[in-house]
């Protein structure tokens, strides 16, 4: 199977949006995004704009009715190109057969001209993110929503998806896309005042895309060179501390808990085993590459990563450079 050519796929600066999709509930029990996606169901004028249409779709319905976050395999990570095309295995489990359906909703992928030129993909963490947009380093598109949407919210944060060929995730399908993230949520509640905030910026990235719109249909030119912060991953995960059974054996520490985006250095501690030892960060221990002379946590004791065994990833930090197609 060829590679993906993202670059020929993506949504270009140069190019009209005709159709952007919102889904909510690609994990079940991330209720904040799961009831955002079903307020703009019962309320679809607030969603549309004159020149591109909005569709808004609920996307694991087996795991939103269980609340819980899949039933049989991580949804999210079922929209491989190879998987998707893979006629034995979309058969093996609900998720696998789900997203195959969602697929033909949004894509295909493996079409150069997919149904969706934006994907917002609603999630939620018990990670403390406040708002984090995560996205393809190479989506300029996506980066210039979320350079608007930080410009109105000075909580948003951006957040590279690894540099991989292709990826597992569901914005992955459309010409362009983001993973909506906010936290701390607990699995099944909702949080006020991030459902609030996450309404208008999902909103606003909305008109953002009717203003790009607008600039084409004009005849506007290009906006200026911009840059903006992001975080890459670094290729590095931290489990909690375990025995040879896999029995946990401690927990975050109280000072990183609610630490997503510190900066770590050495010494700083990590984890509290049960027994009162302190664990603190090594680079060396740790295995931090040399060339990233700073790092910082993300998703510090999420819940869903238990049984991943990771407590936390690290990232580190870099400016983006890239052009605006609306002058703000």
């Amino acid at each position: 199977m060829a590679a993906m050519d993202w670059k020929k796929r993506r949504t270009l600066p140069g190019a009209a949006v005709k159709r952007v999709a919102i889904v909510g509930g690609t994990h079940g029990n991330e209720t904040n995004g799961v009831q955002l996606a079903k307020h703009f169901m019962r309320n679809l004028g607030q969603v549309q704009r004159p020149s591109f249409a909005t569709e808004v779709l609920l996307a694991n319905t087996f795991a939103i009715e269980a609340n819980t976050r899949y039933v049989d395999e991580d949804l999210n990570r079922c929209y491989l190109l190879a998987d998707l095309t893979d006629d034995a295995k979309a058969e093996t489990n609900r998720e696998r057969k789900r997203a195959r359906e969602i697929d033909q909703v949004l894509g295909p992928k493996s079409s150069d001209e997919p149904r969706c030129d934006l994907v917002i993909d609603l999630h939620n963490t018990t990670a403390s993110t406040d708002i984090a947009l995560l996205m393809a380093p190479d989506d300029e598109f996506s980066h210039q929503i979320a350079y608007y949407l930080k410009s109105l919210d000075s909580g948003v944060r951006i957040i590279h998806w690894n540099p991989l060929a292709d990826w597992a995730l569901c914005p992955s399908v459309g010409r362009s896309g983001m993973t909506f993230e906010v936290g701390a949520c607990p699995w099944g509640c909702l949080v006020p005042d991030l459902f609030m905030r996450s309404q208008k910026l999902v909103l606003a990235a909305l008109d953002y895309v009717e203003s790009h719109n607008k600039r084409i249909a004009s005849g506007g030119s290009i906006g200026p060179e911009v840059s903006m912060p992001v975080f890459k991953a670094i290729g590095v995960s931290i489990d909690y501390p375990r025995n040879e059974e896999g029995e946990l054996l401690g927990m975050v520490h109280q000072d990183l808990q609610g630490g997503d985006f510190k900066e770590l250095s050495d010494g700083v501690p990590l984890f509290q085993r049960f027994d009162g030892e302190v664990v603190a960060f090594s680079r060396e221990e740790h295995k931090v590459p040399e060339q990233h002379k700073k790092v910082f946590a993300l998703f510090v004791n999420e819940a869903a990563y238990y049984e991943k065994k990771m407590a936390l990833m690290l990232v580190s930090q870099e400016e983006a450079k890239f052009s605006m197609s609306v002058e703000m």
